[in-house]
């Protein structure tokens, strides 16, 4: 069988409307090729540097020591091997590290660190969003970005 790809998404397909866009360095993760289109992002200093969810988003099992993970709109590190505890209800398990408050939608591809331009108010189609978790969805709404 062939090795398929799956094509990037359109802008038709993410962006339902485009209000306000603004351009900022948007740096890619270490380990990635590069982010696609539709990818959630976060500014902490007014814009001019945007960065992608880098943990994994947390689907339960067990987790090791040090492990970091994204849930709940948090990433938290684990304090212990064979981890089985949901992060954020035991403290002497899991350790906040920060809030990841999504702010900005990508809206181009990109294969290395630039400039590039994210969508900071408008409409988008949550199920086209790439690293995005439900929980991000409270604090996209906030900052003026609806999902349909």
């Amino acid at each position: 069988m062939e090795n398929l790809q799956k094509r990037p998404n359109t802008i038709d397909e993410v962006i339902i409307k485009k209000i306000q866009v603004v351009s900022g360095i948007v740096h890619i993760p270490e380990g990635l090729q590069g982010l696609v289109f539709g990818t959630v992002l976060t500014s902490k200093d007014g814009g001019l540097n945007w960065f992608a969810l880098e943990k994994p988003i947390y689907e339960g099992g067990a987790y090791g020591s040090d492990e970091e993970v994204f849930h709940n709109a948090k990433t938290y590190k684990s304090l212990v091997d064979a981890n089985e505890i949901e992060p954020g209800t035991d403290e002497t398990k899991w350790q906040e590290l920060e809030v990841f408050n999504a702010n900005g939608v990508l809206i181009e591809n990109i294969k290395e660190t630039n400039p590039a331009a994210i969508l900071i108010t408008g409409e988008v189609r949550a199920k086209y969003l790439s690293t995005f978790d439900d929980s991000m969805r409270q604090s996209l709404f906030t900052n003026k970005i609806i999902l349909r």
